[in-house]
């Protein structure tokens, strides 16, 4: 992990995205602790569970890294469970990406009015296309939200450059 990290930030990478969610919530902890440790405190990174918790398990993790000054903690629990997002992002003490599996305009709006979200992360191809997508841009800017995205990164750069509320650029599986 370390040894591909170094790769990455070689290449230019000023941001980094790690997986979380083994079985052994201290694993994580110590992986993210030595990501971070490489990091140094100015660069951002991001841990991504994939869905793998209960809302009370991401709040357990997300508090074990808040200490470490993660940017942000993605896709802790299954898209459909709101008020599990909207706790985990008022409990948690760390910033909550997720979106990638929403498929709606409506499902964005629910979960942005219910405060699951602090960067929404519409896929292009998973959410209705560009059109969806910069509404769900425009719905994130009307709540003072930044937008991320996931996917299709030779489009969606485009699209992040249109909105004033564009944070980071997902960028995975390049040579």
């Amino acid at each position: 992990l370390l040894r591909q990290t170094e790769d990455n930030l070689a290449r230019g990478f000023r941001a980094i995205k790690m997986k979380v969610g083994r079985d052994r919530l201290a694993e994580d902890v110590a992986r993210v602790q030595a990501m971070r440790e490489l990091l140094g405190p100015d660069l951002p990174l991001m841990v991504d569970a994939n869905m793998r918790w209960s809302a009370d398990r991401a709040i357990r993790a997300a508090r074990a890294f808040a200490e470490h000054d993660v940017y942000w903690l993605e896709e802790p629990t299954i898209p459909d469970d709101v008020a599990g997002h909207a706790r985990i992002v008022r409990e948690g003490g760390v910033p909550i990406a997720t979106g990638e599996n929403l498929r709606t305009l409506w499902e964005f709006k629910q979960l942005i009015e219910a405060g699951g979200v602090t960067f929404p992360e519409p896929d292009v191809s998973n959410c209705g296309g560009v059109t969806i997508f910069m509404k769900v841009a425009h719905l994130a800017e009307a709540f003072n939200l930044p937008v991320t995205s996931h996917g299709v990164h030779d489009l969606t750069v485009h699209l992040l450059a249109a909105v004033p509320n564009r944070s980071y650029l997902e960028i995975h599986g390049f040579g």
